[in-house]
């Protein structure tokens, strides 16, 4: 499977009843079985709830993984114990868009921190998790896809902190400024469309 497969299953993760936490909540997931294996996505910000973990920029630390943002690690952290047991120690990809990857980006944290890091992390504009290296130092042996399409703002904030890898930039900008339009997990496919 290619990242535009991955793309899909993120946007998939949207509009597809969750198998893991509530549709209202930011907290939710789907689970696929796919020709790579087993995939865990999380779909972005679409509601309050949503909303409010992603301004929940608060710092906190999390032994061996430095400091990282609080809302994405709730939002994290509110369904860890239903998706690592259907997990149940295989091995997996996980996927996400815009909150959802950054909450794929905890959940390889924590299965990392473990012992347990998942085969790879495919993130669509993610935004940044922490205000150090720590984390990235942490997931360097885990295959991390970061993408950032055009000039989507999301994967700029917040300011002056990091990401847990390098970012993949893709497509061409709709508009020539900072902006989230580019943000949209349609525009990120087409993108990855045009590169195959």
């Amino acid at each position: 499977m290619n990242a535009r497969a991955f793309a899909l299953i993120a946007q998939e993760a949207y509009s597809a009843k969750p198998d893991i936490g509530k549709a209202d909540s930011a907290s939710r997931a789907i689970v696929r079985q796919t020709d790579a294996g087993l995939v865990m996505a999380f779909p972005g910000t679409d509601n309050a709830d949503c909303f409010a973990a992603d301004f929940d920029v608060i710092p906190v630390p999390v032994p061996g993984a430095g400091e990282v943002h609080r809302g994405f690690l709730d939002a994290w952290r509110a369904i860890s114990e239903p998706v690592l047991a259907a997990i149940a120690g295989r091995p997996v990809i996980l996927v996400g868009h815009s909150l959802g990857a950054a909450i794929g980006i905890m959940a390889a944290m924590d299965m990392t921190l473990a012992g347990k890091p998942p085969v790879a992390v495919y993130a669509f504009e993610p935004p940044r998790v922490s205000p150090d290296l720590t984390i990235r130092t942490l997931l360097a042996k885990v295959p991390m896809h970061l993408y950032k399409n055009g000039n989507d703002l999301v994967p700029n904030v917040p300011l002056a902190w990091q990401h847990a890898g390098l970012l993949t930039k893709i497509g061409k900008p709709l508009l020539p400024f900072p902006n989230v339009r580019d943000h949209a997990i349609e525009r990120v496919i087409a993108a990855l469309s045009a590169q195959t």
